[in-house]
């Protein structure tokens, strides 16, 4: 665990542009897997993954992607320079023209916090989740903003038409139970 917590304080770096342009690899087991503002880089600027949203023990939640390590010449971008990083872990430089010219380091991150929000909990997450809640908030119903704002950070262009129609049935069901 005491990994992963390193992991997350390397993730939370990110104080210049070109920091935010870092995509951080770390290799566990026969994979290369990227956390957090890596994982929203990844899927954003370069090849779509499946993404892995998890509760962690202590509170907070985690967002995750990962690739084999045998396919890291599929996962490079063009344009992106690999280093070795740490023992186990590399680092992938983005190209300067990953970012719009007028990208500052505050829309990027609300960006990424947007993208977090939206990445559906894996199964046993969501059980967590509900077996945590009152029957009282368990009925709560989300307000019709709250909704809205989910819709506006949805990232339809990275989604299968499948996902995009379970999260239209979602919306769906929250907006009918306000109405």
């Amino acid at each position: 665990m005491s990994q992963l917590k390193e992991i997350l304080e390397k993730e939370k770096e990110r104080g210049t542009l070109e920091e935010c342009a870092a995509i951080h690899l770390f290799r566990e087991g026969t994979f290369y897997r990227a956390y957090e503002w890596s994982a929203w880089l990844c899927l954003r600027y370069f090849t779509e993954m499946k993404v892995t949203h998890r509760l962690l023990k202590g509170g907070g939640d985690i967002v995750f992607v990962g690739f084999p390590l045998t396919s890291l010449e599929r996962y490079t971008p063009e344009g992106a320079v690999v280093s070795p990083s740490g023992d186990k872990g590399i680092d992938m430089m983005l190209p300067a023209k990953t970012f719009a010219p007028d990208a500052d380091i505050k829309s990027l991150r609300m960006g990424f916090e947007d993208w977090k929000q939206c990445q559906p909990l894996t199964e046993a997450s969501k059980k967590k989740v509900e077996e945590g809640k009152s029957l009282s908030e368990r009925n709560a119903h989300p307000r019709l903003t709250d909704v809205m704002l989910r819709i506006l950070a949805y990232p339809i262009e990275q989604h299968s038409p499948m996902e995009c129609m379970v999260f239209l049935s979602e919306i769906k069901q929250q907006i009918s139970a306000i109405i």
